[in-house]
Formats: structure tokens, sequence, C-alpha cells
């Protein structure tokens, strides 16, 4: 009930603040071109359960082509499009598309996009390759479960389903994001059913602070989601997810710690993943490092009595050669467990580009 309130009030807000004052805009929305390029080369020796011996060099790739674009009234109220064309295949070959209202009342996200949780959470960071968003698992095999080495970015179950959020204006440093999911369901239409084995009525609610004082800088994050429910699945519980984290930055240095904890992950009773990580970092100029690390523990893997432990590592540095051109590299170590077994060794040197436009 709670729930469909909040859709209900959210939708009349959204109507009220595009007919409030009824405008034309100078001229048609124009659509603009940009995006980014990753192309990594790297060796990497590690072993896991399925082969003892994993050694060798690799290229890895990752790429988004974004098409976007928006038009103001006369009467102050933005309208916009977001359309992300993935650069591989990769079972899904259009990424987020959605469309947008902004003003002063704050601004309205409706189409396939991540919930507000993800959207105000800024990860752990970093200037190598990348870790807290899994690319680890890329160069080091048995590193991938329930993606553990992504700490705190709510993406999970509900990543790009067709929602609508609603951001706040930011007041003082403070802002908050609500999102709400009717189905769990991305590129598919037809009327949502209540029971049709996919989960209904998802819930999510995020918040930041952002503020800076002369050389010192503060960012605080945290948010809240549940998965949404559908009394068609057997056994099936109610997955939730809370965590958050905080930023620190002083002249060049940085310090950064986030935490999450999806409780009955996949809808497994009692199959709890909880992930934390640290982050130090120090730029100046064109030239940046960082020094990463993440741990994952999840309990009662597969419903079953398996308790699977993951460290990761990351050791990176950046060059920023020039607009949109960095060159980055990384070091990474990670190991995994099964009920205090090793399951899972190894370490990475990855070089690359990575190019925004």
């Amino acid at each position: 009930m709670k729930k469909s309130l909040l859709a209900t009030t959210a939708i009349a807000a959204l109507g009220a603040a595009v007919v409030a004052a009824p405008a034309v805009a100078q001229e048609k929305i124009m659509i603009g071109v940009g995006g980014y390029m990753e192309q990594w080369f790297g060796y990497h020796d590690n072993k896991d359960s399925v082969q003892p011996d994993r050694d060798g060099f690799d290229q890895q790739s990752d790429g988004e082509i974004h098409f976007k674009g928006e038009t103001t009234l006369d009467n102050g109220l933005r309208f916009g499009v977001n359309v992300q064309l993935e650069a591989e295949q990769d079972n899904d070959q259009i990424d987020e598309q959605y469309a947008y209202v902004a003003g002063s009342f704050g601004r309205f996200v409706i189409g396939n996009e991540n919930a507000a949780p993800y959207l105000m959470n800024s990860g752990l960071g970093g200037f190598g390759a990348g870790t807290d968003s899994g690319d680890l698992q890329n160069w080091i095999a048995g590193m991938d479960f329930g993606r553990a080495a992504t700490v705190g970015n709510f993406a999970r179950e509900n990543n790009d389903s067709h929602k609508i959020t609603y951001f706040s204006p930011r007041f003082s440093g403070f802002q908050i994001g609500v999102s709400y999911t009717p189905e769990q369901t991305q590129d598919a239409g037809g009327p949502t059913n209540e029971r049709n084995a996919v989960l209904d009525d998802g819930f999510a609610v995020g918040a930041n602070f952002v503020r800076s004082f002369n050389d010192f800088s503060v960012r605080l994050q945290g948010g809240y989601e549940s998965y949404g429910d559908d009394d068609a699945i057997a056994g099936n519980v109610d997955t939730e997810g809370y965590g958050g984290g905080i930023h620190l930055g002083f002249g060049g240095f940085g310090v950064a710690g986030n935490y999450m904890m999806v409780a009955d992950h996949n809808r497994a009773a009692d199959n709890d993943l909880e992930t934390y990580g640290f982050r130090v970092s120090y730029s100046g100029g064109p030239f940046g490092i960082s020094a990463l690390y993440i741990r994952g523990e999840e309990d009662n893997v597969g419903g079953g009595a398996n308790d699977v432990e993951q460290d990761n590592f990351e050791l990176g540095a950046r060059y920023i050669l020039g607009p949109g051109v960095e060159v980055r590299g990384s070091i990474y170590y990670g190991e995994a467990e099964t009920n205090g077994v090793e399951t899972a060794e190894g370490f990475a040197v990855v070089g690359g580009l990575k190019l925004g436009f």
C-alpha cells in the first residue's frame, strides 16, 4: 500500500510539474554524442578450483557511446534524453535509456536506469584500471561470486530495470533520491503481472552530503533498497540491501571507506552478502596513485552451508596526457576461500588507455 501510494504521488507530482506553467521551447532537442572507451592489456597468473594453473597475456575492452540531448522551455523546465549504446555485445546492446525533466523542484528520471542509491553512491574511486566494479574478476578467475568485488553500488537485481526516480534539489550540500520499480525487467513491454515470477514493487532511497571547505572536502553517502517481491516465486523471500560510505580529501590526499549488506541475497533465506572496502590516494597535477582493499563475505551460498570469503587488492596509477586522455595501470592481487579452503589466488599486471569523449 505504501509503495503504491508512493508511486501514485510521484507520478502526480511529475504531472503537476510539467503542466503547471505551459510553455514552448526555443528549439527541439538536439542530440549530441559522448561516451568513453577503455582498452587494457596485461599479464595474469592465478589458479582456481577449475584449473590449478592459469597464466598468460590478455586484452580487455569496455566502452559506451552516449546519445544525449536537452532543451529548456520558456518557463525554465528542462527536458532531456539519454540513450547509451554498448561498444561490445554483452547480453544487452543498449545499456541505460531514459528521459528526464528538471527544474527548481528537483529532477525526475523515467526509463531503464539504475536506482537512486546507486546513482548517489560514488563507490571507492581510485586511479587504476578498476576494482570497485568487479574489474578484477576479468583478470583473476574465481573472484566473482555474487559480484562481491563491488562495494555499495546497489546494482544487484534492480540494475537498469524500468523505474521512475526523483532527486531533490541540493540543500546545504544534502540531497535525497527515491526510486520505484513496478517490475524488475529491462527492455520488455507488457503490463505488470503481480504473479508472473518477476519481482514487483521495488523501492529504494538514497542520500548524500557533499561539501568543500578550502582544501578540505567531505562526502557522505548511504541508501536502502527493497528489491521487490512476487508470490509466484516458490520459496521467495524479500531481498534487501543497505550501506553507506565516506570520502575525505585534503589537498591532493584522499581516503574513503564503503560498506554494503545484502540480506537474503538472490532471494535465498540466510544467504547474506557483506562487502566493505577502503581506499587511500594522492593526486598532483596530471599524476595520481591509489591503493584499494575490498573484502566480500557470503554466507550459505546456493542455499547450502558454504561460506565464501574474498580479498581484493589493487595498486593503481594514472597520468593525464590531455583532455579526455588518460594512461592507467594496476597491479592486482586476489584470493578466495570456501569454508576456510583456498579456491582461487593470483595476481595481474594491467595497463591501458581510458578515453572520454
